[in-house]
């Protein structure tokens, strides 16, 4: 009914048309316009009230309108339904359409895993040799999947360490190793000689004394 008011609405600009929802209305506003059922349509001026009783085809609206008011419809546009169920099943496939996949993933994604999920487990109840050839899948797929991961992950391991060159930073150890041991020589020498000239004076003195 809703879109035929509005096509209304545009064939008779001349005529302000408000809707009103029954959940956003008094039970007094529908008994003071004599509104018993819904949805119903009403003209309302200064002075009188009339309320449309006939079928609610938008020609037998039209007539309504053009008797009671002796207006015409600035233009005339055609009452879409479908008459068959082709046309049926054609405007279904066009709501679908304009609900994309991609929106109802965004709006309810665990409706549309439940869904998945139900199919896939009607469809393994109706068909049980699809369960077998899914086990014989992963069987031979998911071992060989981590093999190619394993050996993807040594060739990136080899790679590391062919760029880090483990040889050449092991021989930099060891000539560090052997510096530190050599310096640490030679500050020994130099302590020890310092040490024994002090001793050689200390000597020295007290055999003078």
């Amino acid at each position: 009914m809703r879109p035929k008011f509005e096509m209304l609405g545009s064939m008779f600009p001349q005529i302000e048309h408000w809707s009103v929802e029954q959940s956003l209305a008094r039970p007094s506003i529908f008994s003071m316009y004599g509104i018993h059922s819904l949805p119903s349509i009403l003209l309302v001026n200064e002075t009188s009230k009339v309320r449309y009783h006939g079928p609610k085809t938008l020609q037998s609206l039209v007539q309504f309108y053009k008797e009671n008011t002796g207006l015409e419809p600035v233009q005339y546009l055609a009452e879409a339904e479908p008459t068959s169920l082709e046309s049926g099943k054609k405007s279904i496939m066009q709501r679908w359409d304009a609900f994309s996949l991609e929106q109802m993933l965004k709006e309810e994604p665990y409706l549309v895993l439940a869904t998945f999920f139900l199919s896939l487990r009607m469809l393994i109840l109706a068909y049980p040799k699809i369960l077998s050839h899914l086990k014989a899948f992963y069987n031979s797929y998911v071992p060989r999947l981590n093999l190619e991961i394993f050996g993807e992950t040594s060739q990136l391991f080899g790679r590391v360490l062919h760029m880090i060159d483990v040889r050449r930073i092991w021989t930099k150890l060891r000539l560090c190793k052997a510096r530190n041991f050599h310096e640490g020589a030679k500050n020994c020498r130099v302590w020890a000689s310092s040490l024994a000239s002090v001793s050689l004076g200390e000597s020295a003195s007290s055999a003078r004394s």
